[in-house]
């Protein structure tokens, strides 16, 4: 299958692992069409004309920034998107629109996407962790706590607050960066989310080896995986409560050892990238035998009306990190989306 990615580069290695011909568009450096600004409908032909290139899935996949690429939703393929932080991103709302299948991250935010004129699924879509780097190489376990990831930042500005309380009443690690040999390392890895999402650290750490310590949340968490069996809980917020029970778990280093390989194990059965990618394969199989895009063909009006919405909000969200240039044109783009409804 020829398969066009656009921004998040998740799947791009294991998809051509599977024997599918990838070609990446996006701001990531390893991509195969680098942006440094939006790309227009005449720029993404022009490049996949000089490549030959006529896709047969469009994957857009989140990575945490506004699409770099617009019209491609007039491509006569499946298109799939893949949301991962719709809590902090509502303009995801309105961008499942260019897609005849959305990907949700979050269970508990799958039914705000659902909309009566758009008649396309949305479908419960977990993180996962990946093969090519979260590994557990054997190591000494010689780090009792640990917890990698930013410390600081705008969505999540209780975080340090947490494990500055958590440090109360248990010595944990700290580290900003590479977090797979920080993981192969330790006995727990804590989590801590920004909204109670289940997020990429919860599997990472587990494919490492390490028993994850992390909130009691909803977003489907209890249908993956098992506390005290798979994954250790505690109340989400409650640093002492947290503390307390990495204190009780490292105090039965057999128990919690046990626990660190099974959720290793479920995790890298269940919840890989190459197990989402063969899902995704599977979606886009499915849409190509329906001509899913034929529906977008026909509803253009309404496909164009939601992406008007997604291109307002970005132009007038003044907490997303966006320069006031790319601000005034994604307000250009929503004029000239509600003038070709």
């Amino acid at each position: 299958m020829r398969i066009l990615n656009i921004d998040g580069g998740y799947f791009i290695r294991v998809l051509r692992e599977m024997g599918h011909e990838v070609l990446s568009v996006g701001r990531e450096g390893c991509c195969d069409l680098v942006l440094d600004e939006v790309a227009s409908l005449r720029r993404l032909m022009e490049f996949l004309e000089s490549r030959a290139f006529r896709p047969d899935l469009v994957l857009w996949a989140d990575n945490c920034r506004p699409p770099s690429v617009i019209g491609f939703e007039s491509l006569p393929a499946p298109c799939i998107g893949f949301s991962i932080d719709q809590y902090c991103n509502p303009w995801h709302l309105p961008f499942s629109a260019a897609f005849d299948l959305m990907l949700v991250a979050q269970k508990d935010y799958r039914d705000m996407f659902q909309h009566r004129d758009l008649p396309r699924p949305v479908q419960w879509f977990p993180l996962f962790c990946n093969l090519a780097k979260d590994v557990d190489l054997g190591a000494e376990r010689d780090i009792p706590v640990s917890f990698v990831g930013t410390l600081s930042g705008s969505i999540n500005k209780g975080r340090m607050d947490f494990l500055n309380a958590f440090k109360r009443f248990q010595p944990v690690f700290l580290h900003q960066g590479l977090y797979p040999p920080v993981y192969g390392r330790s006995r727990i890895v804590v989590n801590q989310s920004a909204a109670g999402e289940i997020n990429f650290r919860t599997f990472e750490a587990a494919a490492c080896g390490a028993a994850v310590l992390t909130e009691d949340i909803a977003n489907g968490q209890a249908e993956i995986f098992t506390p005290g069996e798979t994954v250790l809980t505690y109340p989400r917020g409650d640093a002492e409560a947290a503390a307390r029970v990495a204190r009780e778990w490292l105090a039965r280093p057999e128990d919690l050892a046990r626990v660190a390989r099974a959720g290793r194990d479920l995790v890298l059965a269940e919840h890989s990238d190459r197990v989402r990618a063969q899902e995704i394969i599977r979606h886009a199989e499915r849409l190509t035998s329906k001509h899913s895009w034929k529906w977008r063909f026909e509803n253009q009006g309404i496909v164009r009306g939601e992406l008007a919405k997604m291109f307002t909000m970005l132009g007038s969200d003044w907490e997303l990190p966006i320069p006031l240039a790319l601000r005034d044109c994604y307000v250009r783009l929503a004029g000239r989306y509600l003038s070709a409804q």
